[in-house]
This record gives C-alpha cells, sequence and structure tokens, in this order.
C-alpha cells in the first residue's frame, strides 16, 4: 500500500485540478455565451429602439442612415413585412449616418432626440416620408423641430436634446456596435445575427424570415 500511496496521491492532485479547470471554463463560457440573437459585436445603444415584440423569434437589425437613398427604399420595405410578421418578428433600428452625408447625422440626432420623449419610431417614419423636406430645407434644425412638433414632442426639450449628452452617448454606442461588425455602408441588415445579403425587397426579405422561422422553401 505505501508503495502505490505516491500514485494515488498524484491521481487525486490530478482529478481536483481537472475538476477545478472545468468549473472555471463552464463559469467563463456561461459569462461569455451569446445572451439573444442580437448578441454579437460591441452592444450599442441601450435600451435599442424596437418595433414589434422584443422576444419575437425572428430578431431584424438595421443599420440605417436617414439621409441614405437606399435607406429611405428599405423604410416601406421593412413596414411591410413588419405588418406581414406581427410578433414574429422585431426590428431594432441602429444609428448608422455615414460621413459623406451632410446632414445624417442631424436627422440621427432628431431621431435620439425624440426617443427620449418616447417617440423615436414617430420621429424615424417622419424623417424618411418628409426626407426630401428637411434635407433641402435652408435651415435643417427648424425643419426637423418642425418635424417634431407634428410628431407631438416638447419642441423646447427636442431643441435641447439633440446636442445632449444622452444623444451623444447613444450615438457613439451604436458606432461602436458599426465598427465592431466593421460595416461600411447602409443599409445593412441581420436576421436572427447573420448578415443577410440578398435583394431588400419584400419577398427577399419574407424567404429569410421565413427560413428563420423554419417554414419549408
Amino acid at each position: 500500500m505505501q508503495r502505490w500511496l505516491p500514485y494515488v496521491i498524484i491521481f487525486a492532485v490530478f482529478l481536483i485540478a481537472t475538476g477545478t479547470a472545468v468549473e472555471l471554463y463552464r463559469e467563463q463560457d456561461q459569462r461569455t455565451a451569446p445572451t439573444g440573437k442580437l448578441a454579437f459585436g460591441k452592444p450599442g445603444a441601450d435600451p435599442p429602439h424596437v418595433r414589434g415584440v422584443a422576444k419575437a423569434p425572428v430578431a431584424l437589425e438595421e443599420f440605417g442612415d436617414f439621409e441614405c437613398f437606399p435607406c429611405s427604399l428599405l423604410f416601406p420595405v421593412l413596414k411591410q413585412v413588419t405588418a406581414d410578421y406581427g410578433d414574429r418578428l422585431s426590428v431594432t433600428f441602429r444609428e448608422f449616418p455615414l460621413d459623406q452625408h451632410v446632414h445624417a447625422i442631424d436627422g440621427a440626432h432628431a431621431a435620439e432626440a425624440a426617443g427620449l420623449q418616447g417617440h423615436f419610431w414617430e420621429m424615424h417614419d417622419s424623417l424618411y416620408e418628409n426626407r426630401l423636406v428637411w434635407l433641402k430645407a435652408a435651415d435643417t434644425r427648424a425643419s426637423l423641430t418642425s418635424l417634431a412638433e407634428k410628431v407631438g414632442l416638447d419642441t423646447e426639450r427636442f431643441t435641447k436634446d439633440l446636442d445632449g449628452e444622452e444623444v451623444k452617448l447613444r450615438m457613439a454606442a451604436d458606432r461602436a456596435r458599426v465598427t465592431s461588425l466593421e460595416l461600411d455602408r447602409t443599409p445593412a441588415v441581420y436576421i436572427n445575427g447573420d448578415r443577410f445579403t440578398g435583394a431588400l425587397t419584400v419577398e427577399g426579405l419574407h424567404a429569410a424570415i421565413d427560413a428563420a422561422l423554419g417554414k419549408p422553401k
């Protein structure tokens, strides 16, 4: 027995070390495991702007620019698709104003300022529906404030929030997300965490969403 004692001790130490390593791995894995369909890259502004049921089986995330013409074409498409799928689809919007678009940052700030009053989606829709109005206005900020008034915002607070710290922090968080995903153009769309590269049409998105829902083609 004494001859085997060192081997028994070594084996016991090995088991303890292995058990400890496994437990540490499990803890680390639990900390880094994805927490949802959009859990990749930097998290972005929190809370995010979500249209629809947040825990819908299919989550679509759009990175958009209010001056971007292709984004304006996607706008009615997404409205139709959102209506078609109801509580089976959630749509999250992330701010990605492109540097080459002169007024895109003003549009993004306007949407975020409206969001601080609980009216992000109303302003989002109004910015696309009246895109040429505020883009061609002699005074962009005045035009945006007019839109804010039409969607029922406190315009005095709105004008203060346009350049306020909270809006800047949300913009920076979405920009960090954009950078982490290495995006370089708008619109960019993800469905359940996967980059969508198909046609940004009702039919194209239907096909991708149906696939995510597990429907046969």
